[in-house]
């Protein structure tokens, strides 16, 4: 999955000669904590965030009679982190996780073509995992070598489940590892019954979308 497949397309964006408070407004009314800041030709030239905007404009005097106005580059960042669109949605997440920021905006050719969020990446794996739904998850653990998800995936078909989405992950332990499965068109009991005899398998967790 890539960051195109979940960026807002198009975002709004401010010029760098704007006045801060403008860009304050859009940024209110958006709901927004970043706009990017893009020159005549759409290029990328920087970002401004709300917080660097409030602490500009409470320290900030009036404009003079030479700079008839404070604008929006004397606020924004030159350094700006981007995606471009075809950047897979998990490498876009680490980078705003190890810099802690909630959002990217989406280049191509040097144009900003989308933003993506941490939201929309949030959304984006609860429906991989099937949250809101009544599918099956199932969390099991098993070895960390060939053959074992190949197996599971085998015992779960032939017992009439088609597995939606699979999520593998470390499971802290050597030669291990978590996966989690979402699984429909079977029940609980049947899937249970057909994987449980699985070498080295451990159920982890079972949560059925009835039960919520």
């Amino acid at each position: 999955m890539f960051v195109r497949d979940c960026m807002t397309r198009n975002p709004i964006t401010i010029r760098p000669e704007s006045d801060p408070l403008a860009a304050v407004a859009l940024i209110k009314s958006g709901a927004f904590r970043r706009l990017p800041v893009v020159d005549a030709d759409g290029k990328l030239v920087g970002i401004v965030g709300h917080t660097d905007l409030e602490i500009f404009l409470s320290q900030a005097g009036s404009p003079g009679v030479i700079q008839r106005q404070h604008r929006v580059e004397q606020v924004m960042s030159q350094s700006v982190l981007m995606a471009p669109p075809d950047c897979p949605l998990e490498e876009a997440a680490i980078l705003m996780v190890e810099h802690k920021i909630g959002s990217l905006p989406v280049v191509e050719n040097g144009r900003v073509v989308g933003i993506i969020t941490e939201t929309d990446i949030f959304k984006q794996f609860a429906s991989v995992l099937g949250g809101g739904t009544d599918s099956l998850r199932l969390t099991v653990q098993v070895l960390d070598v060939p053959g074992q998800l190949a197996e599971l995936s085998n015992r779960i078909a032939e017992a009439g489940g088609n597995i939606t989405s699979v999520v593998a992950y470390d499971a802290g332990q050597p030669d291990r590892i978590n996966v989690t499965l979402r699984v429909v068109g079977v029940d609980k009991k049947i899937v249970m019954d057909a994987i449980l005899d699985q070498s080295r398998l451990d159920v982890l967790h079972v949560w059925d979308g009835a039960e919520r």
